[in-house]
Parts: structure tokens; C-alpha cells; sequence
């Protein structure tokens, strides 16, 4: 008869199978994550894409909701760099949720990161077999294959750099966002030096400039600029000397990423000039606005070079995206939460490979999937609008998110009473970028037809998964202490 009781029998168990002779390991250093967590935030998609519709909603207003957003997330950094020196232990959103707010809020946390993440992942594979087949099709009259094909091979690279060292991730990420950077800092000099139809747009930098038009959807625009910001947690594991490492690149993403929009959207107003802001806002060309100014001011073989980058960027921003997704399914596993074979790192490479394999399934069944429901239109115009509007879903998780660990932030420091700490990090920083994000927050939810586009009711019942995916993390954290006690005391790396 056994001595042991059912709660030592699972501990034992996960122990055994949950702590392999191989662990993540990696020698990230500021750089490095600082590339992963920029490219995440594909910063020529972001002035190509994303910046003129942010003109055409809020013309000169666009400068004072990046600063505002810039400030909001320096405000997040503050907490958010403070607790991971206390909280050493790998997860990010999950483990300082957890260590915060308790297991059943920390665990519908992890579930809210995993579904955001995964749903902006799955739905950019769609953009980018669309860019891809656009690229291949107009700009070197090549084959017209359909978008999916371009979609499928594009998730099996992004499959095989993610199954290897995480080193080598960093220096593809290096590759494609130093292009991008170039290319749109030659613009800006290009502008900069001519001068535009009319010079600064010095009308930005006054109240009525900075209130123009619907200053509450440029916001959350500005905000989506800085996607995937807070990812530099992620790779703890893998990172050199993670407590200064992590808040170094986190504060330094924030700072470069906020600095060079200003100045792009900056440029951007200064090219279009009066006129051709209120031309966009009437109505205009936007899809094509900046490659249009490029050609103008630049050259004419500019618009060819970004469709190139365009490709690029956004298959770094997808394998930044992809080792993220990846790396939460690792720790789920490792705790048990999830079958714990997705916490088993790979002997020689020391990634999360079984958890990237599943990853890449998946990124391969969505884009056959969405093929499909689009009934295998080899253009992707349907497929590119999946896109948006799953985009739109998976910004307000994000969103959502930082609200959970500002709180979680500061109820911690709260609890725990850490020497050395100034009440700037512990409190007054996160109770602002608290009360900031929740502002955000219910901006989203007010705009949420200009986010995700599928019509006001059916946008926002888009949006009720949110709170579903949540809940449903909280009641398998009640089933899991009932029924599975030794995974419950993990949860959260614990």
C-alpha cells in the first residue's frame, strides 16, 4: 500500500515529466530582444498602413496621440520593469498577473495572452501571403499564384527559424528592421531638406491642431503602433542578466519606437502639406499615401523597394509574434496547465521546439482555413479583410491585458513592501498607467466598428469572446485545484 497521498503521487509526476535535462537558455542581450520587440512592432507597416488612416481620421492630431500613447506606455514601463526584478520568474503577463492578483486571475490572464496573440498571428498570415503574391505579381511580374501558397511557405520558414536558437531569430529580426528603418529615415531626410508645400506643420503643436477630428480613434491607432512593446519579458530565460536586460530593452523600445513615428508622422504632415491633409481626411487616396510621397520626393523605384520591405517587415513582425505564442505555450506546459510536453526544450537548440511545431501547425491550418472561408480567392481580398478585423480583436486583448498588469503591479508592491523602491515605481507610475489604459480601454469598446470594421453589432460581439476567454481561465483554475492540486501550486512558474 502507498505511503504517498494523490497531491505528492502528481507533484511527483510533474516533476518528472516537466523538468527535462534541457532548459531555454540564450544569450540575449539589449539588442538582440530590443530587435525581437521592435520588429513585433513593424514600424514600416505602421507609417505605410497604418499612419495615413490615422491622418485621415485625426490630420495634425496624429503628433499629440502618439506622444500621449508614448507617455501612457513610458507610465506601464515604470511597474512593468520594477516587478520583474521581485517576480524572477519567466511567463511575463501570466507570472505577474499571478503573483498579483492570485492564480485564477494570473491563469485567465495567460489564456487572454495566448488567445490576443494567437489571433494576431494566425490573421497576419493572411496579410502576409497578400503582400507576398502582391510583390511577386506587380512589382517583378512573376507568377499569379494564389495569396494561401504564399502564406503556407511564409509559416514553414517562420517555423524553421523558430525551432532553432532564438539567436538566430534575432539576427533575421536585425536584418529586416534595419531595411525598414532606412528606408524610412532616407524619406524623412528627403523631406526634411526640401521643406514640404508649406513647411512644418506647426499647426500640430496647438490645441486645435492636437484636437482634430476623432482624437479618441487616433489614439488607440497610436496605440497599435507599439505592438508588441511588452514582449521583452517573454525571453527571461533567455536572456543575459534578464533583471537589467529586460527593462533596458523595454524602456529603450518605448522611447525608439515613440521617437520615430513622431518624427515619421511629423514628416508625413510636412510632404502632405494643408492641402493634402485635408484631402485625406475628405476622403483621399490613403492605401497609397506614403508610397505616393516616396516616388514624389524620393524616386520613382521607391514604391517597388517598399513592397520589398513591406514583405519583409512583416514576416519579422510574424516570427517575432510566432516566439512569443510560442514561449507562453512553454510555460503553460512546463506548469502543467497545458500538456506538458510543450514545456520540453530542445536538447541541442534549447528553444521551445515542441511547443513552436504546434505553433506552426497552426499557422498553417489557419491560413488553410481562411483560404477556405473565402472560397480560395487567389487575390485575398476577402482574406486581407479577416485580417483587419481580427487585428482589431486582438489589439483590445492587448489592451485589456496592460490593464490587468497595472493592477497586478500594483497591488504586488502593495503586498509585498520591497526596500529601495520609491513610491514613483511602486504606486504613483502604475496607478497612472492604470487609470490610462482603462481610459484606452473603453475607448475601444466605444470605437470598436472602426477597429475591427464588421458593423457595430457584430464587431462588438466579436469582442464578448474577450471576457469569455478570461473566464474560462479562471474555472479551469478552480478545476485544476480541486481535481489536479500539485499543477494548481505552479501556476503562475511558481
Amino acid at each position: 500500500m502507498s505511503n504517498f497521498t494523490s497531491a505528492e503521487r502528481d507533484e511527483s509526476a510533474l516533476r518528472n515529466t516537466t523538468e527535462p535535462s534541457s532548459q531555454l537558455r540564450g544569450h540575449l542581450g539589449v539588442g538582440s530582444i530590443l530587435f525581437s520587440v521592435v520588429a513585433w512592432a513593424a514600424p514600416l507597416l505602421v507609417v505605410v498602413g497604418l499612419m495615413p488612416s490615422m491622418i485621415a481620421f485625426g490630420g495634425n492630431g496624429i503628433i499629440a496621440a502618439l506622444a500621449v500613447a508614448t507617455v501612457i506606455l513610458l507610465l506601464f514601463s515604470v511597474g512593468y520593469t520594477a516587478v520583474t526584478r521581485y517576480v524572477e520568474r519567466p511567463g511575463a503577463f501570466y507570472a505577474y498577473i499571478t503573483a498579483g492578483l492570485g492564480r485564477e486571475t494570473g491563469l485567465g490572464g495567460a489564456f487572454l495572452a495566448m488567445s490576443g496573440y494567437l489571433v494576431l498571428l494566425l490573421s497576419t498570415w493572411a496579410a502576409f501571403g497578400v503582400y507576398g503574391r502582391a510583390l511577386v505579381v506587380d512589382t517583378f511580374h512573376g507568377p499569379d499564384l494564389p495569396w494561401y501558397l504564399y502564406g503556407l511557405l511564409g509559416a514553414l520558414l517562420a517555423g524553421v527559424a523558430a525551432y532553432r536558437k532564438i539567436e538566430l531569430s534575432a539576427k533575421t529580426l536585425g536584418v529586416a528592421l534595419i531595411l525598414e528603418v532606412v528606408l524610412v529615415l532616407v524619406f524623412n531626410l528627403r523631406v526634411f531638406f526640401d521643406g514640404g508645400p508649406a513647411g512644418p506643420p506647426l499647426g500640430a503643436l496647438t490645441w486645435d491642431g492636437a484636437s482634430t477630428g476623432n482624437f479618441g480613434l487616433v489614439l488607440l491607432f497610436a496605440m497599435l503602433c507599439f505592438g508588441g512593446f511588452e514582449s521583452s519579458a517573454i525571453y527571461r530565460e533567455e536572456a543575459k542578466d534578464p533583471n537589467k536586460t529586460i527593462p533596458r530593452a523595454t524602456y529603450i523600445a518605448v522611447i525608439l519606437i515613440g521617437l520615430f513615428y513622431l518624427v515619421a508622422a511629423w514628416v508625413m504632415l510636412t510632404a502632405l502639406g494643408p492641402q493634402g491633409v485635408a484631402d485625406a481626411r475628405a476622403g483621399g487616396a490613403v492605401a497609397s499615401m506614403f508610397g505616393d510621397l516616396a516616388a514624389s520626393y524620393v524616386g520613382s523605384v521607391v514604391p517597388g523597394i517598399i513592397n520589398v520591405l513591406v514583405v519583409s517587415s512583416t514576416f519579422a513582425c510574424l516570427l517575432a509574434q510566432h516566439n512569443a505564442v510560442a514561449r507562453y505555450a512553454y510555460s503553460l506546459g512546463k506548469d502543467g496547465v497545458l500538456p506538458r510536453t510543450l514545456g520540453v526544450a530542445h536538447a541541442r537548440h534549447h528553444s521551445p521546439f515542441v511547443a513552436s511545431l504546434i505553433v506552426t501547425a497552426l499557422e498553417v491550418a489557419a491560413v488553410v482555413a481562411i483560404a477556405a472561408g473565402t472560397a480560395f480567392d487567389p487575390a485575398g481580398t476577402e482574406a486581407f479583410t479577416v485580417y483587419i478585423r481580427l487585428n482589431g480583436l486582438g489589439a483590445i486583448v492587448v489592451v485589456a491585458l496592460l490593464v490587468l498588469v497595472s493592477g497586478a503591479v500594483l497591488v504586488y508592491f502593495h503586498q509585498h513592501k520591497v526596500p529601495g523602491r520609491g513610491v514613483w515605481k511602486t504606486t504613483i507610475a502604475p496607478a497612472l498607467a492604470l487609470g490610462s489604459l482603462a481610459i484606452v480601454l473603453v475607448l475601444s469598446f466605444l470605437n470598436v466598428d472602426s477597429l475591427i470594421g464588421a458593423g457595430p453589432i457584430a464587431s462588438l460581439a466579436f469582442t464578448i469572446l474577450i471576457p469569455l476567454v478570461w473566464v474560462g481561465g479562471i474555472v479551469y483554475c478552480r478545476w485544476l485545484q480541486k481535481a489536479k492540486p500539485a499543477v494548481y501550486q505552479k501556476i503562475g512558474r511558481q
